[in-house]
């Protein structure tokens, strides 16, 4: 277990001195009190020592567990790793997967939707259909701000202030939980639909540190993505990123470019008269690049056989 250890100060310290694979450096790396490294790990791992309902993890013994799905017959466990959380320890158990995802049988390239995320609608897809922001931060905001008014007025290094604290925690969890969930439901509903889906590459990032830093935080595009494109993996379909410039303005039925402020939402085209959503618009833009993408990765692939 204390392997692990010096093998993440190493990691965080290559990151910030040499940087990663693209060689984009992170941080400077921070000493981690007591109460602030909440995770550790177990590089070995003897598939023996979980059962059902229960783990034995070495210098603790055996505990009791609730089981979120059992382990597949044939995969093997590489690491253990016990998260503490506001409202409780979880075990994460990495598996050893030698399977390769590949893709469906009947899998239907030309079955594609573009979807065009955004803070008013979730996402509006290419065939019209849109989902409301839920604002899951923004509902919660005043319970948030009551436990994070309790922590202020507890006197620091008391135990009223400790139980403050994880009360707090437990509603930021809460929060991201749910985010979680409907971010899944709603990567479910598509992939269920559609064979391909056609996203944003966005600068998620760049977005995070602007005036509208909160609702794009409170949104999670990122994590959408993420997830959407794991899930599509697994079942055999794909999800592909396309540029977005000028998917807003560019007219989805003739291509002529029409500038417009952000608080136009309707696209009104005056070369071919079109007059749609903006959210629409765009949609219908990101579903034609995808397509023109992905013929373009299809015809590359057949010269390199």
């Amino acid at each position: 277990m204390l392997q692990e250890v010096p093998k993440k100060v190493e990691l965080a310290f290559d990151k910030w001195l040499k940087g990663d694979i693209n060689r984009k450096k992170s941080g400077k790396p921070r000493f981690k009190g007591k109460g602030q490294y909440k995770t550790f790990t177990y590089p070995q791992f003897k598939k023996e020592h979980f059962q059902k309902d229960k783990i034995t993890l070495s210098k603790i013994g055996t505990i009791i567990v609730i089981v979120h799905r059992q382990i597949p017959d044939g995969f093997d466990i590489k690491t253990v790793s016990v998260t503490k959380k506001a409202d409780g320890y979880y075990v994460n158990l990495s598996l050893d997967d030698k399977t390769v995802p590949t893709i469906k049988a009947d899998f239907n390239p030309d079955n594609i939707v573009g979807i065009d995320v955004g803070l008013i609608d979730f996402y509006v897809a290419s065939d019209n259909t849109k989902i409301a922001a839920p604002k899951f931060l923004r509902k919660s905001e005043r319970r948030l701000k009551s436990a994070q008014r309790k922590v202020s007025r507890r006197n620091p290094g008391s135990s009223r202030r400790k139980k403050a604290i994880v009360k707090l925690g437990k509603q930021h969890k809460k929060v991201a939980d749910t985010r979680k969930d409907f971010h899944f439901k709603a990567a479910n509903d598509l992939l269920k639909k559609y064979d391909v889906v056609a996203v944003e590459k966005l600068n998620i990032k760049g977005l995070a540190k602007s005036r509208l830093a909160k609702s794009v935080n409170d949104a999670g595009w990122g994590q959408f993505i993420s997830i959407l494109t794991v899930k599509a993996e697994n079942a055999g379909l794909k999800v592909i990123a396309v540029n977005p410039n000028g998917t807003s303005q560019e007219c989805s039925n003739c291509g002529t470019k029409v500038k417009k402020p952000l608080s136009q939402r309707i696209h009104n085209c005056p070369a071919c008269k079109t007059s749609i959503c903006r959210d629409l618009n765009a949609s219908l833009n990101i579903k034609n690049r995808g397509a023109h993408d992905l013929k373009a990765q299809k015809m590359s692939s057949m010269k390199s056989l």
